[in-house]
C-alpha cells in the first residue's frame, strides 16, 4: 500500500499588470489639460455672471428712463433710490446715483441700436462699457470701439489708450487703412462710411467740401476735445 500523500498542484499565482508609468512630459501635458479645462469653466462662468449684470444695468437703466420720460419720476427720486437700494441691500455696491443716471444713460445710447450691436454691451466687462459710453461722441464711434474690444479681447487700460491714440479718427482720416473690424460694419465702403457720416452731421461741411476741409474739420474737433478734458 502506497502511503504518499497525494501531491497538491498549486494554483498559478495572478499577476497584477503593472501600469506602464508614462515620461514626465507626457504626465505635466495631462495636467495642462485639466487645467485648461478648469479656465475654460471659469471663463464661461464671468461671462455668464457678466452678460446677466450687464444685462440688470441695461433693465434698470431702461425702468429710470421710462419713469423719467413720463414724468412720473423727478431726478430728486432717483437721489431717493439710490439710498433705498442702500439700506435695504446693504453691501450691493454699484447703485449709487451716479451710477443709476449712468445706467440711464446707456439704455438712452443704445435702445435704438441695431440688435447686431446691443449684442456686444453683454460681451465686454461694465467698465468698458462706460469708457466706450462716456469718452465716444457719436454711435458709430461707439460701435466702432465696442467691436474692436470684443474681438481683440482689450483689457480696459488698452481700451483706453486707443481712445488716447485717436484710433477712431485715425480710421476717418486714413481709410486705405480701415481695420477688420470696421470693414465687417460697413464692408468695402467703411471708409467713405465713416467720412460720409461725419462730415454731414458732426463737422457741419458743406456738400462738395474738399479732403482739406475734412481734415481740417477733424482736426478742430479734436482740439475742442482736447480743451475740454
Amino acid at each position: 500500500m502506497n502511503d504518499r500523500k497525494p501531491v497538491m498542484k498549486r494554483k498559478p499565482v495572478a499577476t497584477r499588470a503593472v501600469a506602464k508609468a508614462e515620461p514626465i512630459d507626457l504626465v505635466e501635458t495631462s495636467f495642462a489639460e485639466v487645467v485648461g479645462l478648469i479656465e475654460q469653466a471659469r471663463q464661461r462662468a464671468y461671462q455668464a455672471v457678466n452678460s446677466e449684470l450687464v444685462g440688470l444695468y441695461w433693465r434698470v437703466g431702461e425702468y429710470i428712463s421710462a419713469k423719467l420720460e413720463a414724468a412720473v419720476w423727478g431726478e430728486g427720486v432717483v437721489d431717493s433710490l439710490a439710498q433705498h437700494l442702500a439700506r435695504t441691500i446693504p453691501g450691493q455696491r454699484g447703485f449709487t446715483r451716479r451710477n443709476l443716471f449712468r445706467m440711464r444713460q446707456f439704455f438712452d445710447a443704445y435702445s435704438a441700436a441695431d440688435k447686431k450691436v446691443t449684442a456686444l454691451l453683454t460681451q465686454l466687462p461694465w467698465t468698458h462699457n462706460l469708457i466706450i459710453l462716456t469718452q465716444s461722441k457719436r454711435p458709430e464711434e461707439r460701435e466702432f470701439y465696442l467691436r474692436l474690444a470684443v474681438q481683440e479681447k482689450w483689457t480696459s487700460r488698452e481700451l483706453e489708450r486707443q481712445y488716447s491714440l485717436g484710433t477712431f479718427e485715425r480710421a476717418v482720416l486714413s481709410p486705405a487703412k480701415v481695420s477688420a473690424a470696421l470693414t465687417q460694419m460697413h464692408g468695402a465702403d467703411a471708409g467713405s462710411a465713416f467720412k460720409d457720416a461725419y462730415s454731414v452731421e458732426f463737422l457741419n461741411l458743406q456738400a462738395g467740401h474738399t479732403e482739406a476741409d475734412l481734415h481740417s474739420g477733424l482736426l478742430g474737433q479734436l482740439r475742442t476735445f482736447l480743451i475740454e478734458l
